[in-house]
């Protein structure tokens, strides 16, 4: 399998400014490239940067010098349908970079997983793990019986061995990872523990030592496993043999006492914080974080990952809360830039150089090198270079009450000549809810908002329940009924009318996955309500897609109780578009790729026939060997045009458009 082409060179634009960048246009090409670019890493020793950068809407994998002019950058181009994921250093020469493909085996779309290693003194790179071979110690390779799916599963980076990481596979059962030492130059591995097939998570504590595997039997019924190693015993223990902890804690690490496990738990609040449960005394010794209004996301580590300094959560924001007295050097710079997010993304060994992401809701932003010890922020590149502030909209939190009462966290972006005239009254509207469904919007950048507010459609995007982050009821009330979400998506449409901030003969509604579904589904159960729908990558047919979920790993459990709310066969007919296609009316855009393994594509070419017997003026677009995601940027362009096209002809073009 040919991942990687023949290294080259590229020249990368570096300059050294604030955030706000040159004019552009907001044409529909702009908002279809992609972004410049995807994920960055800073060496060890700060001396170079590696990132996946676009260049002619292709990514390419690219190393260059932080000090401009020093080295000529070097390149390993993606073959064709490769995308990129993550980048990380192993160390000051070797660049590790995990990316992956759509393909179809034996019918099915699934997405395999690499990761490719490159020498940059060297300037060569290959496959790290080959998804078909052996690689033993020594020079031979052995082939084996089974495809691999997964061969970019990083355990630990180790940052005390920066010529080795730990990796999850195995080369004699796929369904049963091992822990394998690798070592990151040569490729060669060796395995530190067997693996099983009710595995599929490794832990290691912050020394780098294995010391958790947690995993499930593949049924239709949950059947957890979770072993424990002690800090100093190479004996592994079960769960029960440690009270308090349940075989399918949330787990996030260890802080640096090794004996210390930090487990995700509500401790009698609604939402989900951070608590020590302390492996030595056998049980819940402290509270690390807690917020009571939103669910915490995750750990912060400090630069050289020897210890737990921080936690996130998401508000209308992605958030980080340092403990404790620690002073933090971003949180200095994240004062110079009020009303952007300052997103760390990598630091190099000592901290003196960190990558940053600062964008804002109206302002794409881009990549930036910081020097904490005097504040100093460079730019690297823009994120979408032909997209600026001063053409987007601005964003708004705002709240509305569903039909029983529930206050529905939203936001609401406004186009710019909306925004000026200070007044909201009878707009076309976007109605876009989130795909997922379990899922969640937030108050950042987004590109197809801003595209429609640039058209002159204010956009409301709600976190209807069932969304994450805000507390186990809300979440837990839309994935017990399906038919809450639609009806929460539907209220938020009222809600607009109501307040007169709609234009109700010029209001549309559109979404991606999920949120094509409910688009779908919004418009033939309230036809009424909607000018012309957009669905992209869009459910149409909710037993099938129970059927689809069957037929990858753990797909039994997971359709298990997917779908509720429903109380027989017909109801999920019902709620499934397709079943219902010749009631759909009005204007419909559909768009698809045919290498979708979230929503396969039958899904798009069945809702396509059925609806030739509606009275809907339907535009289908499919595109051959694309993913859910449309990575491809000539498609994604290639979609924002037909966009402009389709509002266009369905209801006119806004008064408030740029």
């Amino acid at each position: 399998m040919r991942i990687l082409c023949q290294i080259g060179l590229i020249v990368l634009v570096y300059l050294t400014s604030g955030v706000s960048f040159a004019s552009a246009s907001s044409d529909a090409k702009n908002f279809g490239q992609l972004p410049k670019i995807h994920d960055a890493a800073i060496s060890p020793d700060g001396n170079r940067l590696a990132a996946f950068v676009n260049v002619g809407g292709e990514y390419k994998l690219g190393v260059f010098a932080i000090q401009s002019g020093s080295n000529q950058p070097i390149v390993a181009p993606l073959s064709k349908g490769v995308k990129p994921q993550w980048i990380r250093w192993a160390n000051d020469d070797v660049v590790l970079a995990s990316i992956w493909q759509s393909q179809k085996v034996q019918g099915t779309p699934i997405s395999t997983g690499h990761i490719y290693t490159l020498d940059v003194n060297q300037k060569k790179g290959s496959i790290l793990i080959e998804p078909n071979n052996r690689r033993t110690t020594g020079s031979r390779l052995e082939k084996t019986s089974f495809f691999r799916q997964f061969n970019n599963h990083v355990i630990d980076m180790l940052p005390n061995d920066p010529d080795h990481i730990l990796m999850s596979f195995s080369d004699e059962n796929v369904v049963a990872p091992d822990v394998q030492k690798v070592n990151v130059r040569t490729g060669n591995y060796s395995m530190l523990r067997r693996g099983r097939e009710t595995i599929q998570s490794w832990y290691t504590d912050l020394r780098g030592e294995i010391r958790i595997g947690q995993g499930l039997k593949d049924s239709s019924r949950e059947n957890w496993t979770l072993l424990i190693r002690d800090a100093n015993s190479e004996d592994w223990n079960s769960y029960d043999k440690y009270p308090g902890l349940e075989p399918d804690e949330s787990i996030f690490g260890f802080t640096s006492d090794p004996n210390e496990l930090i487990v995700g738990r509500y401790n009698g609040k609604d939402t989900r914080g951070l608590y020590i449960y302390d492996l030595g005394q056998k049980k819940i010794t402290r509270k690390l974080f807690h917020n009571d209004d939103y669910d915490v996301s995750g750990i912060v580590k400090s630069s050289d990952g020897s210890e737990i300094v921080g936690a996130r959560y998401v508000s209308d924001n992605d958030e980080t809360e340092l403990f404790g007295t620690r002073e933090s050097a971003l949180e200095n710079i994240r004062q110079n830039y009020p009303g952007y997010a300052v997103d760390y993304i990598d630091s190099n060994k000592d901290y003196s150089k960190v990558v940053l992401k600062i964008s804002s809701p109206s302002d794409p932003g881009g990549i930036f090198v910081a020097t904490p010890a005097n504040g100093q922020v460079s730019l690297i590149t823009a994120n979408y270079p032909g997209l600026t502030p001063d053409q987007l909209g601005s964003v708004q939190s705002v709240r509305y009450k569903a039909r029983d009462g529930k206050k529905i966290p939203a936001f609401v972006t406004l186009p710019r000549k909306v925004d000026e005239s200070g007044g909201l009254d009878k707009v076309p509207f976007i109605v876009l809810p989130h795909g997922g469904p379990y899922a969640r919007d937030s108050k950042r950048f987004d590109y197809l908002a801003q595209y429609f507010a640039t058209r002159g459609f204010a956009v409301l995007q709600m976190n209807f329940r069932g969304s994450i982050g805000y507390g186990k009821e809300f979440e837990e009330a839309g994935r017990d009924n399906w038919v809450l979400m639609q009806e929460d998506v539907e209220d938020g449409t009222r809600w607009l009318f109501e307040k007169g901030y709609a234009d109700p003969s010029r209001t549309c509604i559109a979404g991606w996955s999920y949120g094509g579904y409910a688009a779908l589904i919004g418009k033939i159960k309230n036809p009424e309500l909607y000018a012309c729908t957009i669905s992209i990558a869009g459910v149409t047919d909710l037993q099938d897609l129970i059927n689809d979920m069957k037929k990858y790993r753990f797909g039994k459990l997971t359709a298990r109780g997917f779908l509720k709310g429903f109380d027989s066969k017909d109801d999920v007919k019902e709620n499934s578009p397709v079943k219902r296609a010749d009631e759909m009316s009005g204007p419909i855009l559909m768009v698809h790729g045919t290498l979708d393994n979230s929503v396969h594509f039958d899904q798009f070419r069945r809702m396509k026939s059925a609806l030739k017997k509606s009275d809907a003026k339907v535009t289908a677009i499919e595109f051959k060997d694309e993913d859910h995601y449309l990575s491809n940027q000539e498609n994604r362009v290639e979609l924002f045009d037909a966009l402009d096209e389709f509002l266009e002809s369905s209801v006119g073009v806004s008064e408030f458009a740029n």
